[in-house]
């Protein structure tokens, strides 16, 4: 039990693209901020407890000042940094999970702008996400990043421990994080601070104060206290709060401070060194919005994967010489490039890119009327603006690719075979190692083809395209010298998958449904629970969901078996009428032990709760977090959310190969191995970057 005797009130606005207004409105004026909060700074007298003091939350509004502002104005932004009136944190925004190991190393490269300014970053801090991924500490640390709060919401989630509460991180090589699970930081608003409800404040931050000395496990004399909420504009309303306090309570004194202030007063405290050490995952309880945009999230992977080609194809050619492709005369989407990029808009578009992956995988996911008013015009522009940054890292990262490929194909280096203008499937590898994977190609716009590509590392193969011929039946059993495969609709998929090398049957036969089946849970129109017929917020893991009625997906058509040189693949079609349509497609690979298994799922748009899944079982399938796919037997933060990715998900984690823009761009310094989680097949395989290349490539 720890006598409170000093309350740290920490300005802050808590960054949301969107929510409150359409994400085009809201990101810009975020960087105003950052002038508003300077003017603040300039106009507050002396140094009492009341002093304007400001944290940012996030590093992107300092960034994008810093990147428009005089010089003047970053010397004012310096000179109050290193006054400690304001602190500058090094989270890029409240991310997801969903960024890979590249997106989130490009984000904390962006750092260096304030190393350049003479701005010191100290610590990370987020709000409303409810966990960050182990593999973030390394980077962190590696940024000069020692500390981290997190300010969760528990609304729909769960905090490890109660807030607040300090522990150290430690990350996968040992190097450790002090931490501070703070309260949420909507309190901020709820509690009358904000807005300078002195009364009410008053009496919030007295009770808060009353339970937290009641605990025997907060072992510090000082608290932070939020002053901030959803995109709140700065202003010096909580002032008063500050004055009104300690003119009531002056033997619990508070007073402003930055969230570095803050934690060097917990850090200094003699307790610091005594708190608990986890080491392990802190997986995000939030995933609502990936789940109900499949497609989007589909899109912005792929994206990813353009992107992480499109930067080693140029990083390559720099390395090897510049090539001379043929040019095409339309401007088409399965034709090469038109023109070439000069080296100034090749970095400026592939840091498009980097932005437009990032500001995608950020967490706001729908506005703050989205539920109550779905149809309204602010939540349709809201995701319009939300799901044109998948599509618009898609559709450059993708013309990137397509342009660095035709470039390197013709830069004549060991890493181009042959004649490229030859026909044939030319397929590239941006990664560190060789790579033998399932193409899908697109051939002259007509049809697809599959083939299995070998290729070497930073390399390209041509293949011979397949045959045209191909044999199509009825039936339910495909056979290979490896495997054979039985599907049986009714049951919703595979009901065999037998490795005739072994005789070992690789579907449980116990399972309530086939392999690969399509599982939807809908809550029953008679569900009394709370979360349903009173708040959507009443839905938390000590107050579990409502029960779901479980349908599996199932069809009497009779699948359909097609027979290549390369492949033989059967499909059949499922559904849940009134839910959703799906088509399995299972492949076998000639002469491989390569199995590809695609679902594809249509389903029309739906405000009701709804769950669509494919569970699997398997010992060794890991699902893989930023930077390293975690082991089963890895101990966690308490209470994170490990079965947000469930077994039998197939994660998108793009080849190893990530290329850095260096103002130089000299490619010896773009290119960069990283530490990849697709190591293991299990854990997700890259995506080749390929084309179909004829003897008019450059049309």
């Amino acid at each position: 039990m720890s006598r409170i005797r000093q309350l740290l009130l920490v300005a802050h606005t808590h960054h949301d693209v969107g929510y409150t207004n359409s994400p085009r409105i809201i990101d810009r004026q975020h960087e105003r901020i950052v002038s508003e909060v300077l003017s603040l700074c300039d106009a507050s007298p002396g140094q009492g407890p009341d002093r304007f003091r400001w944290t940012f939350e996030v590093s992107r509004p300092v960034l994008r000042f810093l990147a428009h502002a005089s010089a003047d104005d970053v010397a004012r932004l310096r000179r109050q940094v290193r006054a400690g009136d304001i602190a500058v944190t090094g989270g890029y925004l409240n991310m997801t999970q969903l960024p890979s190991t590249w997106e989130f190393e490009t984000a904390y490269d962006a750092l260096s702008a304030f190393a350049a300014a003479g701005i010191p970053v100290r610590t990370e801090q987020h709000g409303d996400v409810n966990g960050i991924a182990w593999g973030t500490i390394p980077a962190m640390r590696r940024a000069g990043i020692e500390r981290l709060v997190m300010a969760l919401n528990p609304d729909h989630g769960r905090a490890p421990f109660p807030q607040p509460s300090a522990f150290w991180w430690e990350g996968p090589s040992g190097e450790r994080l002090f931490t501070l699970l703070s309260t949420h930081y909507g309190y901020g608003e709820e509690w009358g601070i904000v807005d300078g409800d002195c009364d009410l404040a008053e009496r919030r931050i007295r009770a808060f104060v009353d339970e937290l000395e009641k605990r025997d496990d907060y072992p510090f004399d000082s608290v932070v206290v939020h002053a901030g909420n959803d995109n709140r504009w700065p202003t010096t309303a909580h002032l008063d709060i500050v004055r009104h306090w300690n003119e009531r309570h002056p033997d619990v004194p508070m007073r402003t401070a930055t969230i570095d202030d803050a934690l060097d007063v917990l850090q200094g405290h003699p307790a610091s060194a005594g708190l608990p050490v986890y080491r392990g995952e802190w997986s995000d309880w939030w995933a609502h919005g990936h789940g109900s945009t499949a497609r989007e999230v589909a899109v912005y992977r792929e994206a990813r994967s353009f992107a992480r080609a499109a930067q080693a194809s140029h990083a390559l050619v720099l390395l090897d010489g510049t090539g001379t492709p043929a040019l095409a005369t339309v401007l088409g989407y399965r034709r090469g490039p038109v023109l070439l990029r000069s080296p100034a808009e090749l970095l400026d578009d592939l840091a498009h890119v980097d932005e437009q992956l990032l500001l995608f995988g950020e967490h706001t996911w729908g506005s703050w009327e989205t539920y109550s008013k779905p149809h309204s015009n602010l939540s349709h522009s809201h995701w319009n603006a939300k799901a044109g940054f998948a599509y618009d890292a898609f559709d450059h990262a993708r013309d990137l690719a397509i342009e660095g490929l035709y470039r390197l194909a013709a830069a004549g280096s060991e890493h181009a075979p042959g004649d490229v203008r030859a026909s044939g499937i030319l397929v590239f590898n941006p990664s560190e190692r060789e790579r033998t994977e399932p193409i899908a190609a697109e051939i002259d716009g007509a049809r697809r083809v599959r083939v299995v590509a070998t290729v070497p590392p930073f390399g390209l193969s041509l293949l011979q395209t397949p045959d045209a011929a191909h044999e199509q039946r009825r039936g339910r059993v495909i056979e290979t010298a490896r495997y054979r495969v039985e599907v049986d609709p009714a049951a919703g998929g595979v009901v065999s998958l037998l490795d005739k090398r072994t005789g070992r049957e690789l579907v449980d036969s116990s399972a309530a449904h086939a392999l690969g089946a399509v599982v939807c849970e809908t809550v029953p129109s008679t569900s009394t629970h709370p979360m349903v017929t009173r708040s959507p917020k009443d839905f938390h893991p000590e107050d579990p969901g409502p029960d779901f009625e479980r349908t599996v997906a199932t069809g009497a058509d009779e699948p359909v078996i097609t027979e290549t040189d390369t492949a033989t693949e059967i499909s059949w079609t499922t559904s849940v009428p009134g839910l959703l349509d799906a088509r399995g497609t299972l492949v076998l690979y000639a002469g491989t032990e390569l199995v590809d298994y695609d679902v594809h799922i249509a389903k029309p748009e739906s405000f009701a709760p709804r769950a669509c899944s494919s569970p699997s079982r398997s010992p060794r399938t890991r699902p893989s977090s930023f930077s390293r796919p975690p082991a089963p037997s890895m101990s966690p933060v308490p209470s994170n959310c490990r079965t947000r990715a469930r077994t039998g998900t197939r994660f998108n984690t793009p080849s190893a190969c990530a290329v850095r823009r260096a103002a130089s761009c000299g490619a010896a310094s773009m290119l960069r191995s990283c530490n990849s989680a697709d190591s293991t097949r299990g854990s997700g395989r890259a995506r080749s970057m390929l084309l179909s290349v004829t003897s008019t490539a450059g049309s």
